[in-house]
């Protein structure tokens, strides 16, 4: 299930989208920890109930990130029966990681918090086109932002 899917069954429509509420939305729990060991989040399987934790140190925006990012292995089905736990640490976050799983959890997580076609009626109708402004209004960094920005061609 890609992210477009799950925000046109589990999005109410307002900003900033929710990422917690999708999660529960799609039975999924989700835990702050303070302090993972250098680690910014993980799903797996607990009791067959899929479980997200989350370093409640980290910025919100990031923590959102993370939250959005381990939905993301979980709606692109990489956890099964032989892989029941994903444990990312910042670096999987970055733009390169190498491992294409977390790649594309990194593009579901882009594409849920900041959908593509909100964001470009954002700047063309509402004539929003500041990073600052954009970042502020989907909660989101700026750095994540100018990614999305760029990814989407707008930029």
């Amino acid at each position: 299930m890609d992210a477009s899917s799950v925000l046109d069954t589990r999005w109410d429509g307002t900003l900033p989208v929710d990422p917690e509420k999708i999660a529960s939305f799609m039975g999924i729990k989700v835990i702050q920890e303070l302090g993972m060991d250098g680690c910014s989040g993980r799903i797996e399987f607990e009791n067959h109930v899929p479980v997200i934790r989350y370093d409640g140190t980290e910025v919100p925006v990031r923590q959102r990130f993370t939250i959005a990012h381990e939905i993301g292995h979980f709606a692109l089905g990489h956890l099964n029966a032989k892989r029941a736990f994903f444990r990312d640490p910042p670096t999987n976050f970055t733009s390169n990681p190498g491992i294409q799983e977390e790649v594309s959890a990194n593009g579901f997580a882009a594409e849920l918090l900041m959908p593509g076609k909100i964001i470009k009626y954002v700047i063309s109708v509402k004539k929003i086109k500041d990073i600052e402004r954009l970042a502020n209004l989907f909660f989101v960094s700026q750095t994540a932002m100018r990614y999305r920005l760029i990814n989407l061609g707008i930029l």
